[in-house]
Formats: C-alpha cells, sequence, structure tokens
C-alpha cells in the first residue's frame, strides 16, 4: 500500500512540473495576448493570465481560492493517510488534482493569478493544471461511486408501488 501512495505522489510531482514547464515556456517566449495556432479552426497556444476560478469566475479571489488549494491539499494527504486500501482509480485522481492543485496554487502565491494557454475554439483557455484537477475529480468521484454501489442489492426491473 506504501507503493500506491509513493505513486501517486510521483505522478502529481510529474503533473506540477509539467505544468510550471509549459507555463514559463509561454510566459518566457510569448507576449500576453499573444496566440499560436497549433491546429487551424481548432487549437491555439493563447497566452493569458486569470485572477479568478474557471471561466474568469470571482476574479481577484486570490486568497480564497490559495484557502482552497491548501484545503484540497491538505484534505488529500490526510485522506491518503487514514484510508487503508486505495485504488488505482482514486491514486490516479488523486495525483492528477494534487498536481493541478499545486500547479496553480504556486501561480497564485506567486503572482496573485495562474497562466492559462490552452484554447480550444468555444471553449474557455485553460491550462495543464486545470485539466489535471478536472480530470482527477471526476476520477476520484467515479471511483466512490462505485465503492457506494459495491455490496447494495441489484435494482429491481419492475414498478414498484
Amino acid at each position: 500500500m506504501r507503493r500506491m501512495r509513493l505513486w501517486i505522489v510521483i505522478l502529481a510531482a510529474l503533473v506540477f512540473a509539467a505544468d510550471r514547464t509549459l507555463k514559463v515556456w509561454v510566459a518566457t517566449h510569448m507576449v500576453l495576448g499573444q496566440s499560436i495556432t497549433v491546429i487551424p479552426g481548432v487549437l491555439w497556444i493563447t497566452y493569458i493570465t486569470n485572477s479568478g476560478a474557471a471561466f474568469s469566475l470571482f476574479q481577484h479571489a486570490t486568497i480564497l481560492f490559495v484557502m482552497i488549494g491548501f484545503v484540497i491539499l491538505v484534505g488529500l494527504a490526510w485522506y491518503l493517510a487514514v484510508v487503508p486500501t486505495i485504488t488505482c482509480t482514486f491514486g490516479i485522481g488523486a495525483g492528477l488534482l494534487g498536481g493541478g492543485t499545486a500547479g496553480n496554487l504556486w501561480d497564485r502565491l506567486v503572482s496573485g493569478r495562474v497562466i492559462d494557454f490552452v484554447h480550444f475554439r468555444y471553449w474557455a483557455i485553460f491550462n495543464l493544471a486545470d485539466a489535471a484537477i478536472v480530470t482527477g475529480i471526476a476520477l476520484i468521484v467515479i471511483d466512490l461511486w462505485r465503492k457506494d454501489r459495491i455490496g447494495q442489492p441489484p435494482r429491481s426491473e419492475g414498478r414498484s408501488l
């Protein structure tokens, strides 16, 4: 079981490192507002900063987002320390969530805003940390939902009166 927890930490560190590397590259090789076409009409690298949450909601609530980031990281650490068994799905989700949260938390602590750069047509501009957070939460929810379903009697197909 210690091995699973080590892999979670390694995955979180890899996500954090990849996120930081991409953000540093964007910030040092592009001008704020600049776009580079990757797939015409579909995908661009567009350099913006965001002091809010997803879709630029709650602009300038940096202290709130820093507190939420710390709560998520402490909550994950606590959960991993007290839960005796961790599934692979939960572990991958926790690693992605932890690494993504750490990546955006770093930005907020250093500059009060995150660097966003992944720009799909008809969607908000986001970063690798955001994608890791959303994917990690989805995997954790799926894992917890599956655990909740284990041991329950099968649902009957007929209507109840």
